[in-house]
């Protein structure tokens, strides 16, 4: 059954508080905007794959924490891409790791920008990332 908009409504409110003592605004649950985004995939695969895509004539920059997990294995990075239009220039960095479980390009594929990543195993590989765009 669907939920109505008077339920929506109710469980906003719900899941806000005001904190007096540091005089801002709290949340229970993660706040998404027009800029974040939190999503996750599990690959199978060493073949290249677009992990996350955006409209480039909507944002130039964009920041991804990752975090990947293989087993007991794990590793987690930030990265970092801008674009102009045509090309991508991206960074890597904050690298923590037990195994490299995979790595990262960027590109741009008609009006989109893409966020690759070739996981370096045919195991099974967990991928969890939380992104955050900045408006051209």
């Amino acid at each position: 059954m669907p939920k109505s908009n008077a339920f929506k409504l109710a469980e906003l409110i719900r899941g806000i508080q005001f904190d007096v003592d540091n005089d801002k605004i709290v949340t229970q649950k993660k706040v998404e905007t027009k800029n974040t985004k939190r999503e996750s995939a599990t690959r199978t695969s060493t073949a290249a794959f677009s992990l996350d895509t955006f409209a480039k004539a909507d944002y130039r920059a964009a920041r991804y924490i990752v975090v990947m997990s293989k087993g007991t294995d794990y590793h987690s990075t930030e990265v970092m891409l801008v674009h102009d239009g045509t090309t991508v220039t991206l960074t890597q960095y904050g690298t923590l790791k037990s195994t490299s479980l995979a790595t990262f390009d960027a590109d741009i594929s008609g009006d989109d920008v893409r966020l690759r990543v070739t996981p370096a195993s045919n195991a099974s590989t967990s991928i969890k990332f939380d992104r955050t765009v900045v408006d051209a």
